[in-house]
């Protein structure tokens, strides 16, 4: 039997409990889990090697995770190489989306909480998808920590199969620490979106066009 990755591991292990589906809850729990899993490479291989996750198509609300090597990764000043991202809008060649990984993990269980305010469910009460967009973002404070998570991937750019996130593994996923930021540590990244969602919209700017990370 194929091992099976540790994000089906703990999603298998949370199911057996009646815990509340909310991610603030929900970080509590897997705070508990996670004390020994410190190699975001070797999760991030787990999780490719399940070869049921393998897709070529995406749903725009959906959460999916993939290698990625920015096309611009020597002018940025750090990138994330195995993204988990909720697809927002397609392009030609390409999507925009938000990558939970920008997030720290306390203010992304907050954040996971009020999207899936927005959630669509399947029978077992497992979100499917995410009914948002960017103008649903942009036009409400209620969502201000979506923005140093945006980011416009390029499809010539993924390095691996796009690997669905099971409905039930959802939860699960927004706290596994596979974050692979290359030329920053952790602590660096957060500290940045943290002063971005603290300092928008205190000095107005000519030009009101959403900032994106270019990836």
């Amino acid at each position: 039997m194929a091992k099976i990755s540790k994000l089906t591991d703990l999603a298998n292990q949370r199911s057996q409990f009646e815990y509340q589906r909310y991610s603030v809850e929900s970080y509590k729990w897997f705070v508990s889990k996670i004390n020994n899993l410190r190699n975001p490479v070797t999760l991030a291989n787990q999780i490719k090697q399940e070869t049921g996750r393998n897709t070529n198509k995406f749903l725009i609300g959906g959460l999916y995770c993939y290698y990625y090597s920015a096309k611009t990764g020597d002018n940025l000043p750090y990138w994330d190489a195995f993204p988990l991202v909720i697809p927002l809008q397609r392009y030609n060649d390409g999507f925009l989306g938000i990558n939970l990984h920008y997030l720290p993990p306390r203010i992304r269980a907050g954040f996971m909480d009020k999207l899936l305010d927005r959630a669509v469910m399947n029978e077992n009460d497992d979100p499917v998808k995410v009914r948002i967009s960017y103008d649903i973002l942009e036009a409400t404070k209620r969502y201000k920590e979506f923005r140093p998570c945006l980011k416009r991937y390029i499809y010539s750019h993924i390095a691996s199969k796009i690997l669905k996130v099971q409905p039930n593994e959802w939860e699960t996923a927004v706290f596994l620490p596979t974050q692979q930021f290359q030329k920053a540590r952790n602590n660096e990244v957060w500290n940045d979106s943290i002063h971005e969602i603290k300092n928008h919209g205190q000095v107005k700017h000519a030009n009101t066009a959403p900032v994106i990370g270019q990836t």
